[in-house]
């Protein structure tokens, strides 16, 4: 009885590495896939939500060796490599625990963070090219205008009597081929803030990430447990040392 127990633990550790293998190379691609979209608003994104998809891209590449090495050792029902795949399983558990945790506080944090960026490169959208085409590309893909309203452009563009803004607040309409007047009333302004649309997408890409984590913090907790009981299985029955 003992011993059918031991070969369904034995094989069911073989197929949850198999899968950390696989969850490494799924986390690795999260990681990039974000850090990608990140990129390109990587002047309006602070440096610690920057760090939070190079950090998932670090840890798919961890998870992934070790979680190969545990395949072998499963397989091979080596006890000391095994062992070392418990401990090196226990400190990635507290890893990506602490880590999920400062994702959490991230994405709470996000719009405010965003928001502090945005209001920081204001000022520079007339003297910086990389922050006006920034500015612009958020503003058209994310349908909003200014930090939280379009009146934050009047002061930074010196137009509180014109109330000019710049065009990209507003709906181009299709096939225009007239000059297009961007204003404080216009019909096709874009009312919403920046802060909160931009927020908004990038809390999305963080609670990926998150549910991520937890997903592998899952697998982690089964696969410690099993791992250690199947070393001391291996030890005790059937001396199965390197």
């Amino acid at each position: 009885m003992l011993e059918k127990f031991y070969s369904t633990v034995k094989y069911s550790l073989v197929s949850v590495n198999f899968l950390f293998v696989i969850t490494g190379i799924i986390i690795l691609a999260i990681g990039s896939s974000v850090q990608r979209a990140y990129n390109g608003y990587h002047s309006f994104l602070s440096e610690r939500l920057l760090s939070l998809p190079a950090f998932c891209i670090a840890t798919g590449i961890i998870i992934f060796i070790i979680a190969f090495a545990g395949f072998y050792g499963a397989y091979r029902e080596n006890y000391l490599m095994i062992m070392a795949y418990a401990g090196l399983m226990v400190l990635m558990f507290i890893f990506v625990m602490s880590a999920c945790i400062a994702g959490y506080v991230l994405k709470r944090d996000a719009v405010a963070l965003v928001q502090t960026e945005l209001y920081e490169t204001m000022p520079m959208y007339k003297q910086d090219y990389i922050v006006t085409r920034l500015w612009d590309e958020v503003q058209e893909d994310f349908r909003c205008c200014g930090v939280k309203n379009a009146s934050d452009w009047l002061p930074i563009l010196d137009t509180q009597n014109s109330i000019g803004l710049p065009v990209s607040c507003c709906e181009l309409p299709v096939g225009a081929v007239q000059i297009l007047n961007c204003t404080v009333e216009a019909t096709t302004l874009y009312r919403g803030g920046c802060s909160d649309a931009f927020g908004s997408w990038v809390q999305s890409h963080i609670g990926t990430i998150g549910v991520a984590g937890i997903f592998l913090i899952i697998l982690q907790a089964l696969a410690v447990g099993a791992s250690i009981w199947l070393a001391k299985v291996s030890r005790d029955e059937q001396a199965a040392y390197p």
